[in-house]
């Protein structure tokens, strides 16, 4: 392994703990509004492009690190779904906001593994799959999903 490799490599790991321990200034979560959305592409110095579907909008975030995010804002404006895929994983605390709590305390699907996991309450779902470098997922809250919209077909 080259020498310049080795600094790189510290280089990410310093700068994964340093964001881990920053607090969020914006939070683009589950639940929230669009405000939050754009208060989280500033805090994550993130590219926004926002597209518009039939029943809601999509707000997506190029990161620096190059994942992007996508957060889907119903016609009322609340942020009913989020998804990420990317060669880090999103910081699920930010973008679960308010239903982190129960992400954590929920039991996992029987099926799920280390590297696939599926979840499912009365007031969340979450479907994530990866391994280094390369991770999708899926959030979202079935009581704030627009009539009409599949949230399993988000990508």
């Amino acid at each position: 392994m080259s020498r310049s490799h080795d600094y790189g490599v510290y280089a990410a790991a310093l700068a994964a703990v340093c964001i881990g321990l920053c607090p969020a200034v914006g939070r683009a979560a589950l639940g929230d509004s669009i405000a939050s959305v754009q208060a989280d592409g500033a805090h994550m110095k993130a590219q926004i492009r926002a597209t518009t579907a039939a029943s809601y909008t999509v707000h997506e975030l190029l990161l620096p690190t190059g994942t992007t995010v996508r957060e889907y804002l119903s016609p009322t404006g609340a942020v009913f779904a989020v998804s990420w895929q990317g060669p880090f994983k999103p910081d699920l605390r930010q973008l679960l906001g308010q239903y982190f709590d129960a992400f954590v305390a929920a039991p996992r699907e029987a099926a799920s593994t280390r590297s696939h996991m599926t979840l499912r309450t009365g007031t969340l779902v979450v479907h994530s799959d990866g391994h280094m470098r390369a991770f999708t997922g899926l959030a979202y809250a079935p009581q704030l999903v627009p009539a009409g919209v599949d949230p399993e077909g988000l990508q």
